[in-house]
């Protein structure tokens, strides 16, 4: 991981109306790390990352890519850079999972050849691989689980090519096996690319960030190690709940608290 910034937000900020939903946000994504939003319901964390990904114009700040304004970049220069896979996607897509993986070679296409040619299959295969789902690609994608799904749409999102990969509760609605199963997929990318990821789960958070962003009303509240964000005072500001720290394994763990 360097320490050079990739994306940098000053004073960043998004309203809805008069409503101030986010910011305003001072942050750093550094070049190959593993960044974990977490917050509860309504704290920005959506908002921040469609902001990130060029999705939202900021209604206050600016965001610059590796020292350039986004303003500056393409739509489609910006889609070669970031690749995001959100949370609420359609119910019912009807395709392979590999005619959906290489979805995600569109941003490479040329205006006056959009076929795909043999660097997209290849670039295909080498995301199926990577996530180990190289038997699913002439699965329909009606009738995946919902743990196969999601690891699907990160290899669409690997095979971009891009180097920011945003993820959006990636393991929402995931039972602890296939929960387990997309933490280790990161912790394999790690370095390899660049990870903004915003999540409820703080185990999750714990096992894949390098560092970890609390926020709380759009504006960040903590921002440093697991260690330093993930504990108990720390998270009782976040939630507004108690938390306790469980001791005895290989590390203590903090965990939600059952008395106020």
């Amino acid at each position: 991981m360097s320490g050079d910034p990739l994306v940098l937000t000053r004073r960043l900020g998004w309203r809805a109306g008069d409503r101030r939903i986010l910011g305003p946000i001072d942050l750093q994504i550094r070049r190959g790390e593993c960044l974990a939003v977490v917050g509860p319901n309504g704290a920005g964390k959506t908002t921040l990352l469609r902001l990130v990904t060029g999705l939202l114009a900021p209604s206050d700040g600016e965001l610059l890519w590796g020292g350039q304004p986004y303003a500056r970049l393409s739509r489609a220069g910006l889609a070669r850079r970031i690749a995001y896979v959100p949370q609420v996607r359609p119910a019912r897509v009807p395709l392979t999972v590999e005619q959906l993986v290489l979805l995600g070679r569109y941003p490479h296409l040329r205006r006056w050849r959009l076929a795909p040619r043999a660097e997209d299959y290849a670039a295909v295969e080498r995301a199926l691989e990577r996530v180990g789902a190289l038997d699913l690609r002439k699965r329909p994608l009606v009738g995946l689980s919902g743990g196969e799904l999601q690891t699907v749409y990160i290899a669409a999102a690997l095979a971009q090519g891009s180097e920011l990969l945003v993820l959006d509760e990636p393991t929402a609605h995931l039972d602890p096996r296939h929960q387990r199963e997309i933490a280790a997929l990161l912790l394999r990318l790690a370095g390899e690319r660049t990870v903004l990821t915003a999540t409820h789960e703080l185990n999750f958070a714990s096992l894949v960030a390098d560092r970890v962003l609390g926020l709380r009303d759009g504006r960040a509240l903590a921002l440093g190690g697991p260690a330093e964000v993930l504990r108990e005072a720390v998270l009782m500001e976040l939630f507004e709940a108690p938390f306790e720290t469980v001791r005895g394994g290989e590390r203590p763990v903090t965990v939600l608290g059952l008395e106020a």
